[in-house]
C-alpha cells in the first residue's frame, strides 16, 4: 500500500513539472511587460492561420505537438524575438529548446552581417525549458523576461 501510494505521488509529481496552469499568452504578456525596451513586434499565435509557418522559423516541430503559442517578432530589421511554446510531451519540449538555441546562433550570424547595432541583444538572449513549456527571450532585456518567466513556472 505505502509502496503503491508513493509511486502515484511520483506520478503526479512528475506530470504537475511538464504542466502549467498559464496559456502562451499569459506567460507572453507577463515577460513582454518586463521588457521594457522592445520595438514594434508582429504577434501570431494559435488563432493565426499561418501561426506553423511563421514558427518555422524557431523549429520544424510537428505543428500536432503545439498545445499552444505566442510568438513576437521583428518586424523593422531589429533582433527583438520573443518566443512562448507550450507542447505536448517533455522530449517534444526538449526538442524545441534546442531548435530555440539555435535560432538564436542563426540570428547572431545573420546580424553580424547585417546590422551589427543588435548583436547585444543577441549576446543577451536566452532560451529554456520548464517542462513541456519553452521561451526564447531575443533583446536587451532578455534577463527581466527570463526571471518574469522562471517566478511564474514556480508557482
Amino acid at each position: 500500500m505505502i509502496i503503491s501510494s508513493l509511486a502515484f505521488l511520483a506520478a503526479c509529481t512528475s506530470e504537475a513539472k511538464t504542466e502549467t496552469k498559464y496559456s502562451a499568452k499569459e506567460i507572453m504578456d507577463r515577460v513582454r511587460s518586463s521588457m521594457t525596451d522592445l520595438g514594434d513586434l508582429k504577434e501570431t499565435d494559435r488563432s493565426s492561420e499561418d501561426w506553423n509557418l511563421i514558427f518555422a522559423y524557431v523549429s520544424d516541430i510537428e505543428a500536432d505537438k503545439v498545445k499552444d503559442i505566442d510568438y513576437l517578432y521583428m518586424t523593422n530589421s531589429t533582433a527583438d524575438e520573443l518566443c512562448v511554446v507550450i507542447l505536448s510531451d517533455e522530449d517534444s519540449a526538449k526538442k524545441v529548446e534546442s531548435d530555440m538555441k539555435h535560432r538564436i546562433e542563426v540570428q547572431k550570424n545573420y546580424f553580424a552581417s547585417y546590422n551589427t547595432e543588435e548583436l547585444s541583444k543577441l549576446d543577451a538572449a536566452c532560451a529554456e525549458r520548464s517542462g513541456n513549456v519553452c521561451i526564447m527571450l531575443i533583446g536587451n532585456q532578455a534577463q527581466n523576461g527570463k526571471y518574469e518567466f522562471d517566478k511564474m513556472m514556480s508557482e
